[in-house]
């Protein structure tokens, strides 16, 4: 999904990616960092396995490849940034962009009394 406006809008300040994969994945990430508390930096923990399960991706390999795709795609357009174990199948850090972070409180805090 893209805005395409001359001015910058102050919500949504992310734009959807071109994979759905990469959007389910934004979402799943997301829904992740809300229910660890929302911390203040961003930072969530991440299992490759447990997500590509999750997200129904395909068994085994093509479907943890798949989603090692999706996670490049949301590094490289700026929405997370990932910090991998140096061993092998322990949780990766993520840390989710700020916009994202703003777009999730705005769009999931309750409003003002």
């Amino acid at each position: 999904m893209r805005i395409d406006h001359d001015r910058d809008l102050s919500y949504p300040q992310t734009q959807m990616s071109a994979t759905p994969l990469a959007d389910r994945l934004e979402m799943l990430l997301v829904a992740q960092w809300l229910e660890a508390g929302a911390p203040e930096d961003g930072q969530i923990t991440f299992q490759v396995v447990a997500a590509a399960e999750e997200l129904g991706c395909d068994a085994g390999r093509t479907g943890v490849l798949e989603l090692m795709a999706a996670l490049g795609a949301l590094e490289e357009d700026g929405r997370i940034q990932i910090w991998w174990s140096a061993s092998a199948g322990a949780p990766a850090l993520i840390q989710l962009a700020d916009a994202l972070r703003r777009d999730a409180h705005r769009a999931f805090e309750p409003p003002p009394l």
